[in-house]
């Protein structure tokens, strides 16, 4: 099973046990409702008042349309209201992430941190993080 849906069953399933926190963006579809993306987060252990953003993923069909930044919006109102202050992303410098690179420099993340071959070679670890 792939990670990020164990992490998005655990959350579910104990949500009151979990240090990881889910939200979903959902959209009405006749009676149903269509899953547009979602945003995994937590608290970063050893910290007062960091979290890490897990993953923010978007349905490919919706992407451009602002269903991430509303993500990510809904997650910094949840942390204010919890008293965080910092967010912490990682993510890697492959060309294919790059999209996601702009999408956080766009929404207020700086670069803090780069591991140079992290991942593989030519592959860094990029670190981000913005403050609330």
């Amino acid at each position: 099973m792939d990670i990020a849906l164990e992490l998005i069953d655990e959350a579910v399933q104990k949500k009151d046990q979990s240090s990881y926190k889910i939200i979903v963006a959902l959209e009405p579809e006749g009676e149903e409702e269509r899953i547009l993306g979602y945003i995994c987060f937590g608290k970063t252990p050893m910290t007062e008042h960091t979290y890490d953003l897990y993953w923010i993923a978007v349905d490919p069909e919706r992407r451009g349309r602002g269903v991430g930044n509303q993500l990510l919006k809904a997650m910094e109102e949840s942390l204010r209201h919890n008293g965080g202050r910092t967010i912490r992303v990682e993510t890697s410098s492959r060309e294919t992430y790059d999209g996601t690179l702009e999408f956080y420099t766009n929404t207020g993340f700086i670069m803090v941190g780069r591991i140079p071959k992290f991942y593989q070679e030519n592959d860094d670890l990029i670190i981000l993080c913005k403050t609330l």
